[in-house]
């Protein structure tokens, strides 16, 4: 099984955000899409209902072999940019 760690730029980012690290493992575990971005790096994107408006939950993190570290986290209300 796969480690999710969080590097701790993207923990401060997430107190910052009002992210939980919860919302963030559900994001890259079930993933509405993902899209790689260079060698190891991905996005993972989540479709969120936040104060009853649509969001994107948008999770970047890098994978080796038994870790996705998450770099950074964040809601974006973009969804055409993203999807």
């Amino acid at each position: 099984m796969v480690k999710i760690i969080f590097s701790p730029h993207a923990k401060l980012q997430l107190v910052e955000r009002k992210i939980s690290e919860r919302e963030v493992i559900e994001t890259i575990n079930k993933p509405t899409k993902v899209i790689q971005q260079l060698n190891r790096r991905f996005q993972a994107i989540k479709i969120k209902v936040r104060n009853e408006k649509k969001y994107l939950l948008v999770v970047i993190y890098d994978e080796a072999l038994l870790t996705k570290e998450v770099v950074t986290a964040f809601y974006t209300s973009k969804i055409k940019k993203y999807l």
